[in-house]
């Protein structure tokens, strides 16, 4: 058993470590557009920085995101009476995960979010 030991401690180190850009999240679509990992978490990535609305809209305008989500059934999930447009992306949209409705906390509200 000991020469599987190495194997299993190397799959198992390799299933713990988070994945960088993992299929199917924002972050693979940013590293297939050529947008390097800096760009959002800073020049250090061995101590990243989370992304702040102003480091998104450095690439995505938010006038243009609201308008295009200006119709969505209930209410547009870019604008809202708590925080108008300034809300940090990332209350949504987790780059690294699946994303998740921040208004659902308090609200029931049917938004996809990528």
């Amino acid at each position: 058993m000991k020469p599987l030991r190495p194997l299993l401690l190397s799959l198992l180190l390799a299933l713990s470590l988070p994945a960088v850009a993992a299929d199917g999240f924002l972050a693979d679509r940013h590293v297939k557009a050529g947008v390097a990992c800096q760009s959002c978490h800073g020049p250090d990535l061995k101590n990243p920085v989370d992304p702040t609305l102003d480091d998104c809209t450095k690439c995505h305008s938010l006038k243009p995101l609201v308008e295009k989500t200006k119709d969505v059934k209930g209410h547009n999930p870019h604008t809202s009476p708590h925080y108008q447009d300034q809300l940090d992306c990332i209350n949504c949209h987790f780059g690294h995960a699946e994303g998740e409705n921040f208004c659902n906390q308090c609200h029931t509200f049917d938004f996809k979010v990528p």
